[in-house]
């Protein structure tokens, strides 16, 4: 059994991560008001990537094998994509067409375009997660019921 130090060592920073949107989401009517939305939502995105990123070395550095690590790394990318689309949502805001050149437009395009893309991805991620859980839960189950026989 790990120590708590451990434990708190190992999972703070994806804590963190996961609980600062929720902050966010929370403080999103107070923030507009004073007019720092955007560049709070973009401070955000990038000290939830940190934070992550951190995760994921705590997590190299605790597992027990590679397969383990593997499935860490599919699911901190998985939640990793969030902030990655929030902060091209907030560049999206900026390059928004309005009345602007059409270099402007093609940026707005393909911003748009790659949050497509992160939304695509983080559909297959999550399937995978799922199938991983699954099949991880049924081997569990497995060995668990051939211990008791």
């Amino acid at each position: 059994m790990p120590k708590k130090s451990q434990i708190f060592d190992r999972y703070w920073s994806l804590a963190a991560a996961l609980v600062l949107p929720i902050i966010e989401l929370a403080a999103e009517s107070v923030l507009r008001l004073w007019g720092f939305y955007e560049i709070t939502r973009a401070i955000l995105s990038v000290i939830c990537l940190v934070l992550l990123v951190h995760s994921w070395f705590m997590q190299r550095k605790f597992a027990k094998d590679k397969l383990r690590l593997a499935f860490f790394t599919l699911m901190l990318t998985l939640v990793a994509l969030g902030p990655v689309w929030l902060g091209l949502n907030v560049m999206r805001a900026h390059y928004y067409p309005l009345n602007w050149g059409d270099h402007d437009v093609a940026v707005w395009s393909n911003i748009c375009t790659m949050q497509y893309r992160v939304e695509q991805i983080a559909q297959v991620l999550g399937i995978a997660v799922i199938l991983w859980v699954t099949v991880d839960s049924v081997h569990w189950l497995a060995k668990r019921a051939q211990a008791r026989e």
